[in-house]
C-alpha cells in the first residue's frame, strides 16, 4: 500500500500543474479518488495528512475529502466517497446508465450552500452542485472507465453526507454525489444532531459566512506521483484550467479545426469536447480522457511548458 502526506504545498503544486486559478481568500473543498485517510475519525485543522492509495471498487468508501485554508496552510481530511455506490451502477446498467454517473477529475467553481434532498425525510443541509459539468455514465459494465460516454449536466451530485460509519461500510449514498462519512441531521426519526466526521465538515462549513465553495478532484495516483517528488516540465490541462496555456490549446485545436469557440483561456465544455474529438480521432475512443497530458500535447504541437521552476501557488489568486 503507498503511503503519501497531502500538504497545502502538494495542493498548490497541483493546482500550478493542472493551471487551476483559485480564489485563494476561501475555504476549499479538495476531493482524493482513491486514497484513504489514515486517521478517519481525526478531523482537525493540520499542516498534512496521511493518505494510502486505494484502489476505488464502488461498495466500500475509499477516498478522501479535504477542506483547505489556503491562506492559512491548514487541511482537514474526511473519509469520503466520490463515485457512486454499486447499487446504484447496477440499477443504471439497466436504463442506459441514467441514475448513476461518476463526476470527471477537474477544477469546479460553485458548491452553494443548500438543502440536498429538500423534499425527502433524509433531506439535510449540504453543498449544491450549481453549474453544468462533466460526467461519466456507464451502460456496459460495473465501473467508470474512457469507454463510457461523458454527458455535460447538472443531475444534482452535490457534496453532501454519505450515511455510513467507517471505511469498511459496504453501503454509502451515492448516485453520483460526493459524500462524506457520518450521518446527518434530518427529519428521519432519531438524526436531531450531524454524527461523525460530516458533523466537523458540515460545521467548518456553515459556522463561515461563505456560501459558494471551489472545489478540485483528482486521482490518488496523480497526487501521489507529485508527492513522490515528481518534477513535471509542463503542464497537464483539463476541466477547470485557465490562462495562456489553454489559449494556446484553443489555438492549436481550432487550426486544426475541432475548436469552433473564442480563444479565451477557460477550459470549459466547448474546449473540452474538441479535446475528446481531437483524442479520438488520433488515439481511438479508449484514449480519449479529456486531459492534455504530454502525449495530447506532443500530438498537437504544443509545448504547455510550465516556469523553470515549480513554484507553488503561482497560478492562485
Amino acid at each position: 500500500m503507498s503511503t503519501f502526506n497531502i500538504t497545502p504545498k502538494l495542493l498548490e503544486q497541483l493546482c500550478t500543474v493542472n493551471q487551476y486559478r483559485l480564489r485563494a481568500d476561501e475555504l476549499v473543498f479538495v476531493g482524493i479518488r482513491g486514497a484513504i485517510t489514515a486517521l478517519p475519525n481525526d478531523n482537525s485543522w493540520k499542516s498534512k495528512h496521511s493518505l494510502s492509495l486505494m484502489d476505488v471498487n464502488y461498495t466500500n468508501p475509499r477516498c478522501t475529502l479535504l477542506q483547505w485554508r489556503p491562506k492559512t496552510g491548514e487541511l482537514a481530511a474526511f473519509p469520503a466517497s466520490t463515485v457512486p455506490h454499486m447499487r446504484h451502477i447496477r440499477e443504471a446498467k439497466q436504463r442506459d446508465g441514467k441514475g448513476a454517473n461518476c463526476l470527471m477529475t477537474g477544477f469546479y467553481t460553485d458548491y452553494r450552500k443548500g438543502v440536498h434532498n429538500a423534499s425527502k425525510p433524509s433531506g439535510h443541509e449540504a453543498f449544491r452542485q450549481n453549474a453544468v459539468q462533466p460526467i461519466r455514465r456507464n451502460t456496459d459494465d460495473f465501473d467508470f472507465d474512457k469507454d463510457d460516454r461523458i454527458e455535460y449536466s447538472n443531475p444534482f451530485d452535490n457534496i453532501h453526507c454519505g450515511w455510513f460509519a467507517g471505511l469498511s461500510a459496504d453501503a454509502y449514498a451515492s448516485a453520483g454525489c460526493q459524500v462524506v462519512m457520518g450521518f446527518p441531521r434530518c427529519k428521519k426519526e432519531g438524526r436531531t444532531e450531524n454524527v461523525g466526521p460530516w458533523r466537523v465538515f458540515h460545521k467548518n462549513a456553515y459556522s463561515i459566512a461563505q456560501q459558494s465553495f471551489q472545489y478540485l478532484l483528482f486521482s490518488g495516483t496523480e497526487v501521489f506521483s507529485l508527492g513522490a517528488g515528481e518534477k513535471p516540465k509542463n503542464a497537464k490541462l483539463r476541466y477547470g484550467s485557465q490562462g495562456p496555456l489553454v489559449a494556446e490549446l484553443q489555438a492549436a485545436l481550432k487550426e486544426r479545426e475541432f475548436y469552433e469557440g473564442t480563444i479565451d483561456g477557460e477550459f470549459g465544455e466547448r474546449t473540452m469536447k474538441a479535446v475528446i474529438r481531437f483524442q479520438e480521432h488520433n488515439f481511438g475512443r479508449s484514449g480519449a480522457d479529456g486531459i492534455v497530458g504530454a502525449i495530447t500535447a506532443e500530438a498537437l504541437d504544443v509545448a504547455l511548458q510550465l516556469a523553470p521552476r515549480l513554484e507553488p501557488g503561482n497560478v492562485m489568486g
